[in-house]
């Protein structure tokens, strides 16, 4: 008869999520995530699998909690608005701002690797990207952006102008500094729009 769970799962991947958000994929060993869930090893194995399937959780987990963390922003300029002002203001907030995003952390770690956990990398990074193109996409058909804007180059932009806050917010938080690297990149889409 096998023995009962004694740990909560949700708690344990919560966990796991965050030791891989702070120390990355290399930085994270098994005697950490050992350390930092409470499981010894055979029951981390059983349960989880290996490290790499551990991360591909991790990595789901927060990807599929992404737009609660940016309030649930629609695609459109009032989205990117909203992430954009998310952004600069979670500057404020140490944890959020040492961390920076998981995902453009690993985008990083793992560059143009491609299969196992660099394919999944890959993949939320695009879904990602698909939000930024749908927003620019939205913004023009409503008349929030010029219609004859290049879209892919917009959305390319408004990607990378996340990107660029998140990663520089680490080692300057300063709001104003953040705003000016927002509203520079709102005005290269060509709406009068900024953040406050």
């Amino acid at each position: 008869m096998a023995r009962p769970r004694k740990y909560d799962r949700e708690t344990v991947l919560e966990k796991v999520m965050l030791l891989f958000w702070e120390r990355g994929y290399a930085g994270a060993s098994i005697s950490g995530i050992l350390s930092a869930t409470g499981l010894k090893k055979g029951s981390l194995y059983r349960s989880f699998g290996n490290k790499e399937s551990l991360f591909r959780l991790a990595l789901r987990r927060y990807s599929a909690r992404g737009p609660q963390f940016m309030g649930d922003p629609a695609p459109s300029l009032a989205g990117l608005l909203q992430i954009y002002s998310r952004l600069v203001d979670d500057a404020a907030v140490p944890d959020l701002r040492s961390r920076g995003c998981f995902l453009f952390n690993s985008g990083l770690e793992f560059g143009a690797a491609r299969g196992g956990a660099a394919g999944d990398v890959r993949l939320e990074l695009g879904k990602l990207e698909d939000f930024f193109r749908a927003a620019i996409d939205r913004a023009v058909k409503d008349g929030d952006l010029p219609r004859g804007l290049d879209r892919r180059a917009a959305a390319a932009r408004a990607f990378s102008a996340a990107f660029t806050l998140r990663s520089i917010a680490r080692f300057r938080p300063e709001r104003a500094f953040l705003k000016e690297i927002a509203n520079a990149a709102l005005a290269s889409l060509g709406t009068k729009r900024r953040i406050a």
